[in-house]
C-alpha cells in the first residue's frame, strides 16, 4: 500500500515536471528568460520534492512508532493474560487436589482403613 502512494507521488511530480518543461519550451519568451524560468521551476520542484520526502519519512516514522506502541501493548496484555491463566490453572489444581483428598478420606473411612 505504501508503494502505491510512492508511485502516485512520483507520477504526479514527474507529470508536473514534464508539463512545466513543455509549457516553458513553447512559451513565447527569449532563450535567456526561458532558461531562468526552467532553473526557477527546477529549484521549486526540488524544494517540493524534498518537502514531500521529509513528510513521507515523518509519516513512516509516526506509523512505525504507532505500530511499536501497539505491539508493546499487545505483549503486555499477553503477559497479563498468561499470568491470569497461570493463576486460574493453579487454583483449579489446588481445588482438584482438595477434592481428591476428600474422596481418598471417604474411601479410607468407608473401607475402615
Amino acid at each position: 500500500m505504501e508503494d502505491d502512494y510512492k508511485k502516485i507521488g512520483v507520477a504526479f511530480l514527474l507529470g508536473g515536471l514534464i508539463g512545466a518543461a513543455i509549457a516553458l519550451l513553447y512559451a513565447p519568451k527569449s532563450g535567456r528568460e526561458t532558461r531562468k524560468d526552467i532553473a526557477k521551476t527546477a529549484r521549486r520542484v526540488k524544494s517540493e520534492t524534498s518537502d514531500l520526502i521529509e513528510d513521507t519519512v515523518e509519516g513512516i516514522q509516526d506509523f512505525a512508532g504507532d505500530i511499536k506502541d501497539k505491539v508493546t501493548h499487545i505483549i503486555e496484555r499477553g503477559v497479563e493474560l498468561s499470568d491470569n491463566a497461570k493463576n486460574e490453572i493453579l487454583k483449579s489444581l489446588e481445588h482438584g487436589q482438595k477434592a481428591i483428598e476428600k474422596q481418598r478420606k471417604r474411601i479410607t473411612e468407608s473401607l475402615g482403613l
